[in-house]
């Protein structure tokens, strides 16, 4: 039988799991709003506050550190100095990962990627696409085969907009991004709404953005049961970003 002494610690270990800690999730260094913006250390955005409300409601702190894309993928898979990785797929450099055990969450935000082109374009053939901008790091999966055939030259921009502004500039035939992200920079950043579309008669696919970790697996089978449980927190901070899968 505990003592009264006893009791207000017992009762703390109960309503927090032994696991809750301070933790450190890489993210990354660029402008993806509404979904996220990593920049100098600091991150906002949608994927900020819902990690931030999980954080919250099992007692963990979470510090995000913004990197590049390439060096956020060595740190996590090679160098192994980060605790959690956002947004992740397992799809997502498979090279760099071979070998390594990670844990991935359902998709936080599953997002529709394609080929925004000028809208005097959409319709045209895929034979008519014959280059194309994306985010350094990214792999426009539904074009790699013509991207590795040569057929398609691939340019890496440092940034979204620096990519929408190639499609354009007609510098690129088509930038692959997430409509999501793309809407919200022409419209909020380069005030230019509508100044590439969608071609959806061209390839594209769904991505699920997940938390991925290597060494906490219990905590991404948290992070599943908060998306599972806590879906109208989720569907409020949608709300707020004006975001819909």
């Amino acid at each position: 039988m505990s003592t009264p002494l006893l009791r207000p610690m017992l009762l703390s270990l109960v309503l927090l799991p032994c696991w809750a800690g301070s933790y450190v999730v890489g993210v990354e260094s660029t402008d993806y709003l509404p979904i996220y913006k990593g920049d100098s250390g600091a991150y906002s955005g949608y994927a900020h506050d819902l990690l931030d409300a999980f954080a919250a409601k099992h007692g963990h702190q979470f510090t995000y550190k913004p990197m590049p894309i390439a060096r956020l993928f060595d740190e996590f898979a090679r160098q192994k100095t980060l605790d959690f990785k956002f947004p992740d797929n397992p799809m997502w450099q498979p090279d760099i990962k071979k070998g390594v055990n990670i844990s991935y969450s359902k998709g936080a935000i599953i997002v529709t990627e394609g080929l925004l082109v000028l809208p005097a374009n959409k319709g045209k053939p895929l034979a008519a696409i014959k280059s194309i901008a994306t985010l350094r790091g990214f792999t426009p999966w539904p074009y790699k085969a013509q991207i590795d055939s040569g057929a398609i030259k691939l340019t890496e921009a440092n940034s979204a907009d620096a990519a929408i502004q190639m499609g354009e500039s007609g510098r690129a035939d088509g930038v692959f991004l997430n409509t999501t992200s793309a809407a919200y920079i022409m419209s909020e950043v380069r005030k230019k709404p509508g100044a590439l579309v969608l071609d959806d008669k061209l390839p594209l696919e769904k991505s699920e953005f997940s938390l991925s970790s290597i060494a906490h697996p219990e905590v991404i089978k948290a992070f599943n049961e908060f998306l599972d449980k806590e879906r109208d927190t989720v569907a409020k901070l949608k709300a707020k970003y004006k975001i819909s899968d």
